[in-house]
């Protein structure tokens, strides 16, 4: 990052740890397989054939490369790790339908201005472990964006991650907090943080707070109360990723907006 900051030996060993758990997986920096899917369904839903975009975080390049592959984008992909971008620049790309081009790019460092058509982040401000460097990378990302340019962040947000241990606690499940090299971002102060950038919110998106409800609520007490041990993927969690969304239950959400 463009200064020495506390947290960034903490991120870097955490992604390169990353790198050698996974390869080019898909589960890397996220084992949980429908966040994935819904994480990467999302994004395409909001990009047009033809749109020009950066990805601010794009990690080892599998979603990356799903994305490109279901629409036919013009991507530049950055991520301040060198592991992962270095697994990132082997991805099969083979019969992809748009383009990518993964570079290695510091946010805080970045310069770009009037560019994109589209800027979109995968859990990637949140390994911004201070307030100011959060907003210092969001103002970057505004200023990168053309005019009527949407930016998609795919984040986690305190307000979700409230509510949904509050649901867990009326069940005496232990509280959920957020990754150890993580800051979840403020919801209302990531908005009107924007809004002094010319952008104005279009869109707020729960798009996994039923499955998490069902996953990280239900699931657990139940498999608690039965003595089973509490895993990812299970095909019990997996049933609520067929329900209609409702709520504000996950930490995970997607905020859209556009400048003006």
């Amino acid at each position: 990052m463009a200064k020495n900051r506390g947290y960034q030996k903490l991120v870097k060993e955490h992604y390169h740890k990353e790198a050698q758990a996974h390869g080019g997986l898909s589960t890397s920096t996220m084992a949980d397989k429908v966040t994935r899917q819904r994480e990467i369904d999302s994004i395409v839903s909001y990009l047009k054939a033809g749109d020009k975009c950066l990805e601010v975080g794009c990690g080892n390049g599998a979603g990356s490369v799903a994305i490109a592959r279901a629409k036919a984008v013009k991507m530049t992909c950055i991520d301040f790790s060198e592991d992962l971008l270095a697994i990132a620049r082997k991805q099969p790309t083979k019969g992809i339908r748009g383009t990518v081009e993964f570079k290695q790019q510091d946010v805080l460092a970045l310069g770009d201005k009037k560019t994109y058509d589209v800027i979109f982040t995968e859990r990637c401000i949140i390994n911004l472990m201070e307030l100011h460097d959060q907003q210092d990378a969001l103002s970057r990302m505004a200023a990168a964006l053309k005019k009527g340019g949407r930016m998609v962040l795919v984040e986690s947000f305190t307000d979700g991650l409230s509510e949904l241990n509050a649901a867990r606690a009326d069940l005496n499940l232990p509280a959920i907090g957020p990754a150890y090299h993580n800051l979840h971002l403020d919801k209302e102060k990531t908005i009107k943080h924007l809004a002094t950038e010319g952008l104005v919110l279009q869109e707020e998106n729960n798009f996994l707070s039923t499955y998490t409800f069902g996953s990280r609520v239900v699931y657990p007490a139940l498999a608690r109360a039965v003595g089973k041990d509490i895993r990812y993927n299970s095909a019990f969690g997996n049933f609520f990723a067929l329900l209609p969304n409702a709520g504000n239950y996950s930490q995970l959400k997607i905020l859209v907006f556009k400048k003006k």
